[in-house]
Formats: C-alpha cells, sequence, structure tokens
C-alpha cells in the first residue's frame, strides 16, 4: 500500500493552474473554495469536471444547487488562492474581492482570468472526493495575464518574476 505522504508529494509535482469554485450557501450567499482539481472533459458540448472533499461545505452546498462556477485565478489572485483554501471559520482578514452573478445565481469571482458557469450533470463518488460533472452554460473571459499555478505545494510563477 502507498504512503499517503508519499503519494501527495508525489503529486506535488505536476504543476497546476488553480481555480476557485463557487456556488450559494444556505442563506443563498456566495460561498467558494480554492481547487486545482479542475479539468475539461470535452467540447461537445462543453463539458467540465471539479472534484471536491466529501467533508466540505462545498460539497453540502453544491447537492443542494446543481450549480457551480469554475474560476481560473490570475497570478495577481494569490492571495484570494490563499484566502479560500482556508477553512470558513479561519478566514479572517482584510482580503477583499467581489462577487457577480449568472442569470443562473452562480457566483462569479470578479477579476478571474476565465469564468465557467455549470449545471451538474452527474457526480461519482471516489474515496473522499465528489467528482462533479458540469455541463457549461457560460463562459466569461476577462483580461489576459499570468494564471496562478500550484507546484511542489507552493505558488509557482514559470516565469520566475
Amino acid at each position: 500500500m502507498l504512503d499517503q505522504n508519499e503519494f501527495r508529494s508525489a503529486l506535488s509535482q505536476f504543476a497546476t493552474g488553480v481555480t476557485v469554485i463557487t456556488t450559494l450557501d444556505d442563506e443563498g450567499q456566495p460561498h467558494s473554495m480554492t481547487a486545482n482539481a479542475f479539468s475539461s472533459i470535452c467540447l461537445d458540448p462543453p463539458t467540465i469536471m471539479v472534484c471536491i472533499g466529501d467533508n466540505t461545505h462545498t460539497h453540502g452546498f453544491l447537492q443542494k444547487t446543481n450549480r457551480f462556477g469554475v474560476n481560473i485565478l490570475a497570478q495577481k489572485q494569490q492571495e484570494l488562492g490563499i484566502y479560500f483554501a482556508k477553512k470558513l471559520e479561519d478566514r479572517t482578514g482584510g482580503v477583499e474581492y467581489r462577487f457577480t452573478e449568472t442569470e443562473d445565481r452562480v457566483p462569479v469571482l470578479e477579476g478571474s482570468m476565465v469564468f465557467f458557469g455549470c449545471e451538474v450533470l452527474g457526480t461519482h463518488e471516489y474515496g473522499d472526493h465528489i467528482i462533479y460533472v458540469g455541463a457549461v452554460k457560460e463562459m466569461r473571459r476577462e483580461e489576459s495575464g499570468a494564471p496562478l499555478m500550484f507546484f511542489n505545494s507552493r505558488w509557482y510563477n514559470p516565469a520566475g518574476e
């Protein structure tokens, strides 16, 4: 059997982009979490997937709303990547951000490079995560720039800037 820490360390050698997954909480307010387990599935029809821990608030809210957003972060949004990676009760401090909403009431994190608004097509429970497959209903592209990346368990800038 593989050692979990060794497995995690090996996975950290794969550089990924960083996203913030958004949905609505039980009071209809925006809820978000940082995630890098995101991928496209197919172009026709436009379909993506995200993997969410089964013990997270996000999973519980997604089960109820059946809609989610994927916000691809720009390098300049590292502070938001850090902030939304924290548990809800640990999110303190003066981090500034703003949400708008799609017509389907999916929260959009302002300043993200790309936003995908999705309707859940299906889920698959595997281990301690739920794989959410989403039909992309809306896409927004904002300003260009360098993406926020994560590599070797650290924020990563391939340009070295």
